[in-house]
């Protein structure tokens, strides 16, 4: 509490003190206080108040704009190490994954699916509950390469008319897993041509939808690779470390899964 009224005085000063000098500078104050003789008649009053506008514009950029610009350095630093932190936990995971397939290593890549919930689409949702819900792609740095796999996304309601992996892991709320994509994709999984091309050169994926505290699926998160993997036998191994996994990262970097919205669609 005390930081952060520290914090609020620190910010009202900061503006305060440069809008005074600058207000000084502008208003008749000075000539009045001249007239009524709190201010000798020799001090020439105009280049007092040219001084005063001179040392509010230094103090605005003083005062504001060098703090501003300190405080996007330091953003962008914490933004660098929240990105190798994130990679850091990645390489831990797919090592260990690794691991237990008998692997060196998986080159695995963790994307981030989250709802299209625009505000013409929450209007259109009050008048039809059939309204189409689709997850869109969000390729985060440290987790994956982005590849072909930019503006993808797939309808995951109505039930009828589910995409991908995504949309069935929706429908489905649990954890589902292809790892024969190269036959499976372009046959299973009602893909449009678009999709088709985002995603041909992948021959595993497993996806597990993100609850929160109400039930419903706020993410759906993508772990794909382009080279074949066989879970069969550490199934369960293989779900658990995802599922904690996934669980932790939406608890601790929640920010990454925010949803999609705006105006229109």
């Amino acid at each position: 509490m005390k930081k952060t009224l520290a914090i609020i005085v620190k910010g009202v000063l900061f503006s305060l003190i440069p809008a005074i000098f600058t207000l000084l500078g502008t208003i008749n104050t000075l000539n009045n206080l001249q007239v009524n003789g709190y201010i000798g008649e020799a001090v020439d009053i105009e280049t007092l108040k040219s001084n005063f506008s001179i040392i509010g514009v230094f103090l605005t950029f003083a005062l504001l704009t060098t703090n501003l610009i300190i405080h996007e350095m330091e953003e962008g630093k914490y933004k660098r190490q929240s990105q190798q932190l994130i990679k850091y936990n990645k390489d831990i995971l797919i090592n260990g994954l690794a691991e237990s397939l008998g692997k060196e290593y998986c080159n695995i890549d963790i994307r981030i699916f989250v709802p299209e919930k625009t505000l013409w689409w929450k209007v259109k949702y009050l008048f039809n509950k059939n309204v189409p819900l689709l997850f869109s792609i969000k390729n985060i740095e440290g987790l994956a390469e982005a590849g072909l796999t930019n503006n993808l996304k797939f309808q995951v309601s109505p039930s009828d008319n589910v995409q991908g992996l995504v949309g069935k892991c929706y429908q489905n709320r649990k954890i589902i897993y292809d790892d024969n994509l190269k036959e499976t994709n372009s046959k299973e999984y009602n893909l449009t041509d678009f999709q088709k091309s985002k995603t041909s050169d992948l021959k595993f994926i497993i996806v597990c939808p993100i609850f929160n505290k109400d039930r419903d699926i706020d993410a759906i998160v993508a772990f794909d690779c382009k080279h074949e993997i066989k879970i069969n036998h550490q199934e369960d191994k293989f779900v658990d470390a995802i599922l904690s996994y996934t669980q932790q990262l939406y608890e601790y970097v929640p920010e990454i899964f925010k949803k999609k919205g705006g105006m229109f669609k």
